[in-house]
């Protein structure tokens, strides 16, 4: 169940002053024991007692579809650190990203998270790296066991 935004988000909305916001992201690597942290407002940001320094990254979501029932995104950052390059490259496991809204007037509120996206397959250059996230993949996902059926669960039906 989706969190709603707080009620100081809400009521800026409605004066038509929304308060600027920052995304926040970590990268969660095995290869790396140190989570990456980076956001797009400019000056850097802490939230929560963590440091989030400013790296460009555009964050594109595209919409749920049939093959993908949650979407999926695209997430580009400026290869300033050789870091995140090296960190999803040497993975044994595909990468987690936690994506966190954040009010800049109230940055220790998360008003909307993503959490523990995996990241499936990376691509990087010297300038950029680019991620494919996926908030939840089904193939990983347990097989269910029982058959629903009529004549067991007729309240489905």
């Amino acid at each position: 169940m989706p969190t709603p935004v707080s009620e100081d988000m809400v009521e800026a909305a409605w004066r038509r002053e929304e308060d600027p916001v920052a995304q926040l992201i970590v990268i969660r690597s095995d290869a790396d024991p140190e989570p990456i942290t980076v956001t797009d407002w400019p000056e850097g940001i802490t939230s929560n007692g963590v440091d989030y320094p400013h790296y460009p990254f555009e964050l594109v979501w595209h919409g749920a579809s049939k093959d993908e029932p949650f979407g999926k995104g695209k997430l580009t950052i400026g290869n300033v650190d050789k870091r995140i390059e090296e960190a999803c490259d040497a993975a044994l496991t595909p990468p987690e990203v936690d994506i966190s809204l954040v009010r800049v007037a109230a940055p220790d509120e998360v008003e909307k998270a993503v959490l523990g996206a995996k990241v499936p397959n990376v691509e990087g250059d010297a300038m950029r790296v680019s991620a494919v996230i996926r908030p939840r993949d089904f193939s990983e996902e347990p097989a269910c066991a029982t058959k629903y059926v009529p004549s067991t669960t007729p309240g489905m039906f």
